[in-house]
Order: C-alpha cells, then sequence, then structure tokens
C-alpha cells in the first residue's frame, strides 16, 4: 500500500509544532520551506484519525476533563463512552527572516478541538477552527528575545532555553495531556537574556483569569460577569486588576535542563454596598502565587526524564485538571485556594522506531473553608456541609438530562487527583514523505474529595486511546 494511500485514512488535516515525538527528526534531502521575498514559509502539521474510550461517561472529545470524572455510582459513572474524532488534527505555519544582528519568527498553529452553537456529532460534524498558538518573536545577536501573541505559559518546563516552541509537552494522545502538567496557552508578551551559553532568565506578562469555587457563598460581591463584545457570553469573565507576571531562571549545566520559576497574581473583588451600612462599596484586591522547578534530561538517545512541580496560593488554573483558583469567606472576602501539582514522565526510545512513555501526576487541593454566625459552612471542602447524595443514581428528568441529587446531599470538592499514564507511539514510516505512525495510551485517574457530612466520596475513571497520524515532513 503506498503512503498516500494510506495517510487517506487520516480524518482531517492539520499542523502543529512539537507533534512528532521526541527525536523523530524530518528528513531534509528535500526542499520543505517555501520563499517568499526575504522569509522562509514552513508548513506543519499532521492528519490525525483518532478514538477514545472511557469507562465513565465524561461527554468529551479527545481532551478528558480531569476534575469532571463522574462518581462510580452515578448515571454517567455507570454508563462508557466510546468516540471518534478527527478534530486534533492541526493546520499552521512557521515564518522565519533574518537580519544582520535580529533573527524574527512568526508562529501559527491551529486545531478543531471547539464547538460553534451550530456545531454537533449527528451528520456532518461541523466543528470549529481553533487558535493555539500565533505569536511573533524577535532574537537580537547579543542573546535578548522578546516574543508577543498567545503562546503557551512560560511556568511550562521547556526542554532547552526560556523560548516558544521550546515546551516540553506530554507525548499523550489525549488532548488535556497529564494530571500535573502545568500550562496555558494564553496572549503574553515574554522577554529574555541568555546569560551565557547555558544559563537565561526572563520575564513572561501575561493573560489574566481567575476561577472560582464556593460553597454558600454570601450575596453582596462581584469577581465578573458573561463575557460582552467579541468574547463568549455564555462564559464567566473574571475582572483582573493586572496581568499575571511569570518569571524564570534556567540552566544547562551539561547534565540536564534546569529550571526554577515564580508566579505573581492579583485577584480583584468587588464589594457591593449601597446602602453604606458595612462602610461603602469598595474594590478589594488579594495577592497570589507560586514557586516551582522543573528538569528535563536525556539519557543518551535512549531516554528522557521530565520532573516538574508547583506550589502555592492561587495557582489552580495552570494546573491541567482546573481546579479553582480562589473561594470565598463568610465575610464575603476572597481567598486564593492553596494548591501543589506536580508530574514525572519518563519517554524510553526502544527504537529508532518506538517511543514508550510513562507518565504520573497529582494535583492538590487545600480545604479552605469557614463558617458563619449562624454556623453554616462556607467556601471550599467545608466538613459542614452534606456530601452523602454525590454517589447516588437519581431518577432521570428526560432522555439527555441525567438525575441530579437532591439539593444540599452533594457539595463535595476535590481535595486531590492523582492520575497514571503508559503509552507508545510506533513509527511506520519516516522519510521524505513525512512521518506515518500511530499509538496507543491507557491511563487511570483517582479523585479524592473533602470529607463532608456522611461522606467523602471519591471516583475514579480508565480512559483507553488510539491514534493514527500522517505528518508533513
Amino acid at each position: 500500500m503506498s503512503l498516500p494511500r494510506i495517510c487517506g485514512i487520516g480524518a482531517a488535516l492539520a499542523i502543529a509544532v512539537g507533534g512528532v515525538p521526541l527525536h523523530a527528526q524530518s528528513d531534509t534531502t528535500g526542499p520543505t520551506t517555501l520563499r517568499y521575498k526575504g522569509v522562509q514559509l514552513t508548513p506543519i502539521g499532521f492528519f490525525a484519525a483518532e478514538a477514545i474510550f472511557r469507562s465513565g461517561n465524561e461527554t468529551a472529545d479527545m481532551g478528558s476533563s480531569f476534575n469532571g470524572i463522574p462518581f462510580n455510582h452515578t448515571t454517567n459513572g455507570q454508563m462508557s463512552e466510546f468516540r471518534w474524532s478527527g478534530r486534533q488534527s492541526r493546520i499552521g505555519m512557521l515564518a522565519e527572516g533574518k537580519t544582520s544582528d535580529i533573527n524574527y519568527t512568526g508562529y501559527w498553529e491551529a486545531d478543531f478541538l471547539s464547538a460553534g452553537v451550530s456545531s454537533n456529532s449527528n451528520e456532518s460534524n461541523s466543528y470549529t477552527l481553533r487558535v493555539r498558538q500565533i505569536f511573533g518573536q524577535a532574537a537580537l545577536t547579543n542573546g535578548f528575545t522578546i516574543a508577543g501573541g498567545q503562546m503557551w505559559s512560560m511556568l511550562t518546563t521547556n526542554k532547552t532555553g526560556v523560548s516558544p516552541r521550546g515546551e516540553d509537552v506530554p507525548l499523550t494522545i489525549d488532548a488535556q495531556y497529564a494530571v500535573g502538567f502545568n500550562w496555558a496557552r494564553q496572549a503574553a508578551i515574554r522577554l529574555s537574556q541568555k546569560m551565557s551559553d547555558h544559563s537565561w532568565i526572563a520575564l513572561s506578562i501575561e493573560e489574566p483569569e481567575m476561577t472560582f469555587a464556593a460553597r454558600n457563598a454570601p450575596a453582596g460581591f462581584v469577581i465578573g460577569q458573561p463575557g460582552g463584545s467579541q468574547l463568549n457570553q455564555l462564559v464567566n469573565y473574571s475582572t483582573d486588576l493586572a496581568p499575571d507576571l511569570v518569571g524564570k531562571l534556567a540552566f544547562e549545566p551539561g547534565f540536564g535542563h534546569w529550571e526554577l520559576k515564580a508566579l505573581g497574581r492579583v485577584f480583584r473583588e468587588r464589594l457591593v454596598d449601597p446602602t453604606g451600612a458595612n462602610g461603602g462599596s469598595q474594590n478589594q484586591h488579594f495577592y497570589a502565587g507560586g514557586i516551582g522547578a522543573g528538569v528535563f534530561m536525556q539519557f543518551a538517545k535512549s531516554a528522557d526524564l521530565t520532573i516538574s512541580g508547583l506550589y502555592g496560593r492561587g495557582i489552580g488554573r495552570y494546573g491541567t485538571s482546573q481546579l479553582p483558583d480562589a473561594t470565598v469567606g463568610a465575610d464575603s472576602s476572597l481567598i486564593p485556594i492553596r494548591a501543589a501539582q506536580g508530574m514525572a514522565e519518563l519517554d524510553m526510545h526502544a527504537s529508532p522506531k518506538l517511543d514508550i512513555y510513562l507518565i504520573g501526576g497529582v494535583e492538590y487541593a487545600y480545604r479552605e473553608a469557614s463558617v458563619t454566625a449562624a454556623g453554616r459552612g462556607v467556601g471550599y471542602g467545608s466538613p459542614l456541609l452534606a456530601n452523602n447524595g454525590c454517589d447516588t443514581e437519581t431518577a432521570a428528568t428526560g432522555p439527555f438530562a441525567p438525575g441530579a441529587p437532591a439539593a444540599g446531599t452533594c457539595n463535595a470538592d476535590t481535595q486531590s487527583l492523582a492520575q497514571g499514564n503508559i503509552g507508545f507511539w510506533y513509527r511506520v514510516y519516516r522519510g521524505t514523505a513525512g512521518t506515518f505512525q500511530w499509538g496507543l495510551q491507557f491511563s487511570h485517574i483517582v479523585k479524592h474529595t473533602w470529607d463532608g457530612l456522611g461522606d467523602h466520596p471519591t471516583a475514579s475513571n480508565n480512559m483507553g486511546f488510539f491514534s493514527m497520524r500522517y505528518y508533513l515532513p
């Protein structure tokens, strides 16, 4: 069977950076770029046909909802899920130009893992194109680099240096990657300076957004509102005071790539007191952030090891499971939630054709609860609230509406998520015509919740993934 016929099995066209597993370099004997005046243009991407099985139904495509796995004895916990998809395919372009003292880079990358109001899986499966990354960069010969646009957060561990497109992204088929992985893709301006051949310092000014969760939240405060012009009107947006700041020091002493990183954030709320009974309406802001570290090491050509972690307050949205950044106290004041995240990945290059990966990760959100004068639990993880109805199946209210627990019987907030992944990529062909590969992944995830009155329910899910991809040269 010819390679074009094999590739026809793929579902859709797409393009990505770093999509081929580690050490999968393109053959450069043929032309792989286009010339436009003084700019070199390189199309990059892959066609993908993929499938997923979950033991508990999440109603999700190739990106799993780790914090949303159903409790085992609910309706969704008793129903498995199977889906086919070509939507993780990517399209994009790399543009490169240079002058005597500056190298310029423009990068665009998109996939189809988004949905519009008319999207469905009934007939045409008309899902929408999604921006992953789009940015420009100028790298001076003196070691100073500036990049701006939408890119991976600088909190994500790099394989080398501190510039965009050097990120160490897990090899998973799951588009949500793996529990414990620190990332965001958002607007940013990144400034970096190469201090020596083996060290860098960098600062990134990044788009802010606060995720929030609270039980029995008191009235009288505002932290955001639904989207307005050119934002999603079905989603709430926080009104933050300032951008997030990420700082990073990176070292390559000859045995791996090492990073120290720090995150600074400022949350804001509006206390609304039109009567003046409590001092009048006012804005309040709250500082949050964390510290982290990462290391990427290569062992000859046989294996790579990545270890990364982040600890602090208000860091939830920088973990792939999207645990909340903040909650609220009985006095209506915001409380940044203390959290910890960590991940380790071992990639073994068993042969020039076969890569095997093992990934383990955990995300933990601490209890941040308070009590009203009337003895009512408020905040996140309160032990005063009932959880006895979380892991029971209730009567459905319609064919597409599983039953919900009775009011007040399920207030379980996530304490921790732990996940293990094992998978492989096998390259059938790699050469001047591109790369054709396929892979399998198995994942097991467990969710523990904070104990309340009656119970502290847990949930688990087993997931299996299949992918077949054809990468452009």
